[in-house]
């Protein structure tokens, strides 16, 4: 879903992050309510590689994610991928997915920088993560997973269900 950001939008992203919203390309994904909920951002700010495309703006959601992430639920879902060889294979595939549509966006966008920084965008995953078999901040696994649905991003809502958060 590509949807141009409205300076409305703008200004709600801005409260949420309490700073300027740079780099922002598109909203990706919006709520019920049509308020921004995913942003797809530039691979490069500034001059400086941007390690995550999606960003996760909406507050409702980031604040439960951040519950689920301070009750432990990302080293719970890091044990269950750490046990499962097919699950690790379906989360360095989110990984390859993710790094290779920012390498498309890096190229589309005619973007440049210094040879020694182009390894962040052409071998690194979600959030900078050079382990495929690894996630970070699951933040910004659902923010891409509002974008393009994949395992984790399912393990998230079906957890998010499971509370009363």
């Amino acid at each position: 879903m590509k949807l141009e950001a409205t300076k409305e939008d703008i200004e709600k992203i801005e409260s949420f992050l309490k700073r300027q919203a740079r780099g922002v390309l598109e909203i990706s994904a919006r709520t019920k309510e049509g308020a921004p909920a995913s942003l797809k951002v530039s691979p490069v700010v500034d001059k400086v590689p941007f390690p995550t495309i999606y960003w996760l703006v909406d507050p409702i959601v980031y604040k439960k994610i951040s519950h689920l992430e301070g009750q432990g639920f990302t080293k719970e879902l890091q044990n269950k991928i750490n046990n499962c060889e097919e699950l690790q294979e379906k989360v360095k595939s989110i990984h390859e997915f993710y790094r290779d549509e920012r390498i498309e966006l890096f190229k589309e966008l005619n973007l440049e920088l210094p040879e020694n920084m182009m390894p962040m965008i052409t071998e690194n995953g979600i959030g900078g993560l050079r382990d495929f078999h690894h996630l970070r901040c699951l933040h910004m696994f659902y923010a891409y997973h509002l974008v393009r649905p994949h395992i984790i991003g399912d393990m998230i809502d079906e957890k998010l269900r499971s509370f009363a958060i």
